[in-house]
C-alpha cells in the first residue's frame, strides 16, 4: 500500500484524536511491535488490521479493514472520542469488528486469504 494513503489514515487519525498520536507512547502506526502493553494497526498483504497486546505479550488482532473502517477500528482501541457521522463502520465491518479475530499472523494468513474469514 502507498505511504501516501498511509499517510491519509494517519493524518485523518491525528485530526480525530486533536493532537500527535505519536503522544501515545504504547500505539504504533503502521508497524507490528511484539511486546506487552502494546496496541496498533498496520497493513498486510493489502488488507489493514488492528492488534492489542496484553501485560502477557497475548496478542489479539482484529481485521481486515477498508480505508475508512481502519480509522474507525483504531479509535475503538484509544481512549478517545470520535465524530460518528464522518467514521462509522459499515454494517460488514461492524461484524468484522465483532468476530474476526486471530492470534497470529499466519492464522490471518490461512483464514483471510483462504476466504475462511469472516
Amino acid at each position: 500500500m502507498s505511504n501516501i494513503l498511509n499517510e491519509e489514515i494517519k493524518k485523518n487519525l491525528y485530526g480525530i484524536v486533536q493532537e500527535n498520536i505519536d503522544d501515545y507512547e504504547y500505539f504504533h502506526f503502521g508497524e507490528f511491535v511484539e511486546k506487552p502493553n502494546q496496541c496498533g494497526c498496520f497493513e498486510r498483504n493489502g488488507n489493514w488490521y488492528t492488534y492489542v497486546i496484553d501485560e502477557k505479550n497475548f496478542c489479539t488482532f482484529g481485521g481486515p479493514y477498508s480505508r475508512n473502517g481502519i480509522i474507525c477500528a483504531c479509535t475503538m482501541i484509544l481512549p478517545i472520542t470520535m465524530v460518528k457521522e464522518q467514521y462509522n463502520f459499515t454494517e460488514e465491518e461492524f461484524n468484522i469488528y465483532l468476530h474476526n479475530h486471530f492470534h497470529s499472523l499466519e492464522e490471518i494468513d490461512k483464514n483471510v486469504n483462504s476466504n475462511k474469514a469472516w
